[in-house]
């Protein structure tokens, strides 16, 4: 069952106004960013008073409301919060559907609008799904979610696994809250629902897709100097990714190789359809579209960190013949080989113009 009805939340508000009212100063705003917040630690003389963590409930009812009114980027970057912390995996993916519809299907009108003053500037838009990256928040909060359900051995987390493996100490230990072992969390994979297992990996699957899908059409709209790199939150699915694929291994699953178990399978676009077509890796390049993107990022990093490297005139160059076939590779590269070729392929004059 859905936790977050997408499709509904990407349609049309009104014909006048598409994508709603500004809510940024309604109280209801005000108040789901204060839920989010929670109250941190107090201490009064020597006594401490424990801090309260964030309200996601009451942010997720808040936002669910606000988006009865508005179509609006923070409101959906909270809402996306909320439902990793309530719903986990499944609610965290629905929310990152949410907001690549917003972006793919709204981007002229979707708030915080762009500064028409300022070039159009997307600033407050990009800062808003940056915060997806934030590793003190949504990351922390992603490494922490649970990945597997035992009733005799309990709930588990990539944190968990990173702690067992020794990648990451935890902040206190005690005999009654003693740290998770490799085995415990071995013996919970093994003990949990092969099903519910398999629904969370597809999930992460699917998150990945769409932290792929959003980075890119951010790319499309404000070039890739000024798009977020997603890269941070797809290196943590990543890495639940692969902790889920060797447990369901064990488990019998046939995943395949640890490349396949890689792959996205089958994601849901922002109406919830199945998503048909070769299955793709964050990151991977798939088509030409995607080496021409990957060339300009890096003639980008040049001119911001070496100016006076010589490599982004190369790569210009390289860049201007990714659309080329043979011929008109050799053509241009070497002009005096064109008769040679001619001959060895058997090819007329009027063929190679």
């Amino acid at each position: 069952m859905s936790m977050i009805d997408v499709e509904s939340l990407l349609s049309e508000i009104s014909a006048d106004a598409p994508c709603g009212e500004d809510l940024e100063y309604d109280p209801q705003f005000a108040e789901m960013e204060k839920e989010a917040q929670g109250t941190p630690e107090r201490q009064y003389g020597d006594t401490i008073i424990p801090g309260d963590p964030p309200n996601w409930r009451g942010v997720s009812e808040a936002a669910q409301a606000l988006l009865e009114r508005t179509r609006d980027l923070r409101v959906a970057a909270y809402l996306t919060r909320a439902a990793l912390n309530t719903d986990g995996l499944a609610g965290f993916t629905e929310g990152l559907a949410l907001l690549e519809g917003l972006l793919e299907q709204h981007w002229d009108n979707v708030y915080p609008q762009l500064d028409p003053e300022d070039d159009n500037d997307p600033t407050l838009r990009i800062n808003t799904i940056v915060g997806l990256c934030d590793p003190e928040t949504t990351l922390c909060d992603l490494r922490a979610t649970p990945l597997v359900s035992s009733r005799s051995l309990g709930r588990f987390s990539l944190r968990d696994v990173q702690i067992a493996a020794g990648i990451l100490t935890p902040v206190a230990s005690d005999e009654e809250n003693a740290p998770p072992n490799q085995t415990m969390i071995d013996g919970a994979f093994q003990d949990a629902d092969l099903e519910e297992l398999q629904a969370i990996a597809d999930a992460v699957a699917a998150a990945l897709g769409h932290a792929e899908r959003i980075e890119a059409l951010l790319t499309d709209q404000v070039g890739v100097t000024e798009a977020p790199d997603m890269s941070a939150l797809a290196g943590v699915l990543k890495e639940i990714r692969h902790v889920l694929a060797e447990q369901l291994e064990r488990r019998g699953v046939g995943i395949g190789s640890e490349d396949e178990a890689g792959e996205i399978m089958e994601g849901t676009i922002a109406t919830g359809a199945p998503v048909t077509g070769p299955r793709m890796i964050v990151g991977e390049i798939a088509s030409r579209e995607d080496v021409i993107r990957t060339l300009d990022k890096i003639c980008d990093y040049y001119k911001r960190y070496e100016p006076s490297s010589p490599v982004p005139f190369m790569l210009k160059r390289a860049k201007k013949l990714v659309t080329m076939d043979f011929v008109e590779l050799l053509q241009d590269l070497a002009p005096n080989a064109t008769e040679q070729t001619d001959l060895i392929f058997g090819l007329q004059p009027e063929e190679t113009e």
